[in-house]
């Protein structure tokens, strides 16, 4: 007779899952009108907590004790904590059932059973119960919709009850209730006080005697499907099952919900506050993307880079333009990251404007990365953009096997090689030429230091590389340190003294499957969502004694510069709801690469909304000019796909993104 009307209950949750908050909260305020007593649940309805499972509180601790004075001085209490702490409210929930029948135990029974498994001193015990209650506290926030709902229950002449299945502590529970913004008055019911429990049904039949009311005058709202739902129904008491987490919020997770072996605190906090700002946000696709995908992905980076450069003394530290414009947004948000003596500047730099001056002890093969990319260009087109004239080195060019300065150099094409080491003498001097004004820009920033740190994207150290080689021509009192999300192979082309370059996920390729994943797709969509909201630097001008940047003013790439502050926004929403989470428990608790998680998972298992969105995005790969783009996984005419011929694959073959591109091309 029970589970035919639970099959309704989750019937209706559905329906009313689809509703926003605001037409919620209309709903319910119309059900209290029928009530005397109004009573609520309290965690996961009233209160909830920004860790994915109550439980990974004690990971988030024990993460804290392995980092903090306590745990240096007692490893093994802080390696055992979490565990032992589970274990711990399991054994005195039997000894208690043994001694008096019930397993509703309080705090300070647990940390009795938990105090004989890690023997710990009263002080050691004490200490531990106050982190357990500090972490409880600073990571709980109320529910958007019971908030409201609240303070409109105890009108009209009724009455309100808290009940709670629950070990903490009455008047700590009720420290929580206020912070999150719930007022007396309140009837607090906790079955580790009252040793009576909704599970059993003995705390609902405590309300009926408190307020002296039938269960058909009692409504509850709730989260549990048996202890806030069928018990409350057995007894007579109208339920309304309140899933609100699991109907409405985490299906919209883009996070990898299996909780991993390793830095499972990293994932329940970021899981955890991603939910939180769904609550309490409606996004868009591109800010949503920015909240759960590249939002965790950079708090990783600022997080280990800011744990590097205190460790390296870093003076001053250099943000370079465009892709680390964002992390100088945040550094300065943040300075307390750093500390006041690390200065923060924002430069603007890029391949065209800083990689031909500095060309001064390179092999040939550093200029590859001028005329490298899918977006293929002419001969001429290369050598203009070196500053050499086509027309004067005809015999040169078709010694090299171009037909004419018109032909299309595709990318990695060793003729263009074997023209360019022909040409040598000529770059170099060109690369004189243009040195003044970069090399006067470098010196300025260097100025007055000697540590020096470089946030950018990564990949190749050609920006770091050729800032370092300008510097040298000046002084050589200085170390340079490179923070960046990855470095490929070819840095090494950039080794040079004074100089350390370093990837928060891969370095030099490796870890492999890490870096194929960066190749195939990762890399594009990175530069995407870190773009900066201004043209890429084709060069310098001098202005008033100062020099300043010229850059591009180019349509196409300022619609991508728009999605991407889109992207951009949502991100610094993540950031701004974990990183004083983050600040206040220890950064070193928290440098990990699990933060890449979701941005891994959408580069090799995209949504179809994914693929379809973010694949339409186009990128330029050619240094200096953005005006030749090409999608970053192109969607094919039917006709096309159909066939799998050889225009299908040419246009595999230019995909960035691979697992993009066969999802939408299926």
């Amino acid at each position: 007779m029970v589970s035919q009307p639970g099959r309704q209950l989750m019937v209706f949750s559905k329906d009313r899952s689809r509703m926003d908050n605001d037409e919620l909260l209309r709903h319910y305020s119309a059900r209290l009108t029928e009530f005397k007593i109004v009573s609520f649940d309290i965690f996961d309805t009233l209160i909830h907590r920004t860790v994915h499972r109550p439980t990974d509180l004690f990971d988030t601790v024990a993460a804290r004790l392995r980092h903090n004075e306590f745990g240096l001085m007692n490893p093994e209490i802080a390696s055992n904590f979490a565990h032992k702490r589970i274990a711990a409210e399991t054994e005195a929930r039997e000894r208690l059932v043994a001694a008096q029948g019930t397993p509703e135990v309080g705090l300070q029974e647990i940390y009795d059973v938990l105090a004989e498994h890690l023997e710990l001193s009263p002080e050691q015990r004490q200490y531990l119960i106050e982190q357990e209650l500090a972490l409880e506290e600073q990571l709980c926030h109320p529910n958007p919709v019971m908030q409201l709902l609240f303070p409109l229950a105890g009108q009209n002449g009724r009455h309100v009850a808290l009940c709670s299945d629950m070990y903490l502590p009455p008047d700590f529970i009720e420290k929580l209730l206020t912070k999150c913004g719930y007022i007396k008055p309140y009837t607090l019911l906790v079955s580790g006080d009252q040793r009576k429990s909704k599970h059993e049904g003995s705390m609902y039949h405590e309300v009926l005697k408190h307020f002296s009311v039938q269960p058909p005058d009692v409504i509850h709202f709730g989260d549990n499907a048996h202890a806030d739902v069928k018990i409350a129904k057995k007894i007579g008491i109208q339920p309304e099952f309140f899933n609100y987490l699991q109907d409405r919020v985490e299906p919209r997770l883009r996070v990898p919900l299996q909780k991993p072996a390793a830095d499972s605190h990293v994932w329940s906090l970021m899981t955890g506050s991603i939910r939180r700002q769904l609550m309490d946000k409606t996004y868009g696709f591109w800010e949503d993307i920015g909240l759960q995908v590249f939002g965790p992905l950079i708090l990783g980076k600022i997080l280990w880079m800011t744990q590097l450069a205190r460790r390296h003394r870093i003076e001053r530290m250099l943000f370079f333009a465009r892709d680390a414009f964002l992390l100088h947004n945040v550094f300065q948000r943040y300075p307390e990251l750093l500390g006041p003596q690390v200065e923060l500047k924002y430069c603007y730099f890029s391949r065209a404007a800083l990689l031909l001056p500095s060309f001064v002890d390179m092999p040939v093969d550093r200029v590859r990365h001028l005329f490298s990319g899918r977006a293929t260009r002419t001969v001429g087109y290369h050598l203009n953009k070196l500053g050499i004239n086509p027309h004067l080195f005809m015999a040169q060019i078709q010694r090299s096997g171009f037909r004419s300065i018109d032909e299309m150099v595709p990318n990695g094409d060793t003729r263009m090689f074997n023209l360019l080491n022909s040409l040598w003498p000529h770059i170099l001097l060109e690369a004189k030429r243009k040195r003044s004004l970069p090399q006067r820009y470098v010196a300025g920033l260097a100025q007055g230091v000697t540590r020096l740190g470089i946030v950018d994207i990564g990949w190749t150290g050609n920006m770091q590389g050729g800032f370092s080689r300008l510097l040298q021509l000046m002084r050589t009192d200085f170390q340079i340190n490179g923070y960046y999300l990855g470095t490929f192979e070819m840095l090494n082309q950039n080794y040079l003294p004074r100089n350390v370059y370093q990837g928060y996920l891969v370095n030099e390729n490796e870890p492999l499957k890490l870096s194929d994943s960066l190749i195939n797709g990762g890399v594009e969509l990175l530069e995407f969502a870190l773009m900066a909201p201004h043209g890429t630097t084709l060069g310098y001008r001098e202005q008033d004694d100062q020099i300043v940047p010229v850059l591009e003013n180019n349509k196409a790439d300022q619609a991508i510069q728009e999605l991407s502050q889109r992207v951009q926004s949502g991100a610094l929403d993540f950031i701004d709801q974990v990183l004083p989470q983050v600040l206040a428990i220890g950064i070193d608790s928290f440098v990990s690469q699990r933060w890449a998680d979701p941005f891994f998972r959408l580069v090799n298992n995209p949504s179809r909304e994914e693929a379809n969105l973010l694949g339409e995005l186009t990128h330029s790969d050619t240094a200096s000019d953005t005006s030749k783009r090409l999608y970053i996984a192109e969607k094919l005419p039917d006709t096309i796909i159909r066939k799998r011929g050889q225009e299908y694959r040419e246009a595999r073959q230019r995909a960035y993104w691979k697992k993009a591109f066969d999802l939408r091309n299926a």
